[in-house]
């Protein structure tokens, strides 16, 4: 019998393919519960309040460690995605550093971050190896790119600044200030947009007093 005009089937790939939609609400349900009870939640709990069985949660993360990776990595993209910051680097200094302070301060404009805090401090009790791998997928990720910002912007005279990570910590401090922590202990309501956009602003002009280049300061 001759095997001429038939189409050979195509091979589908073994096993069920993974469901975006159950991968967020695992994302989700794990972000509130280490967020309010700590990293000792079970992947159980995890699993029911996603509403998914354990089994596709294993599916998607292969133990809490690679969970808790994720959701820290997911929180990072809330600060600055890697295609925002692509579209900002090349961008003058004050206004890529405008997009980004404003990016910044409101991920960073919540009562959460203070269980971030306490999160990754219980967890440094357990494993002190772990939480720097974690915080620099966060907040470690968030300050490496603005480091850049500013190295790149040294580089076409923009900025005059020796050392770019001494920099990007000073502008940091400018846009918390004491107002983040009273924000994180409940001592004042959030920022609105208005003073969140005033704030970003305001570091920026007394930064640029400090790191501009001599001709952009004698403007």
């Amino acid at each position: 019998m001759s095997d001429r005009g038939i189409v050979p089937q195509e091979k589908r790939p073994r096993g069920r393919p993974k469901d975006a939609g159950k991968r967020a609400a695992l994302l989700d349900a794990a972000r509130t519960l280490f967020l309010k009870n700590g990293p000792d939640v079970s992947l159980d709990e995890i699993a029911a309040a996603a509403h998914v069985a354990k089994a596709t949660l294993y599916a998607n993360f292969s133990d809490k460690d690679t969970l808790i990776e994720e959701v820290v990595r997911r929180e990072s993209d809330l600060t600055i995605t890697d295609a925002q910051y692509q579209a900002i680097r090349r961008e003058p200094v004050e206004q890529a550093l405008r997009t980004f302070g404003r990016n910044f301060l409101a991920f960073v404009n919540s009562k959460e971050l203070f269980s971030w805090d306490s999160l990754f401090a219980y967890i440094a009790m357990r494993d002190s190896g772990v939480p720097k791998r974690f915080f620099d997928l966060g907040p470690g990720r968030g300050q490496r790119l603005l480091e850049e910002l500013i190295s790149a912007a040294v580089a076409r005279g923009e900025l005059a600044a020796e050392n770019p990570c001494q920099a990007a910590d000073a502008l940091t401090g400018l846009w918390l200030g004491f107002t983040n922590l009273e924000i994180k202990l409940g001592m004042r309501a959030q920022l609105s947009a208005v003073e969140l956009t005033d704030r970003v602003d305001r570091g920026i002009q007394i930064f640029m007093l400090v790191y501009g280049a001599e001709e952009g300061r004698r403007r």
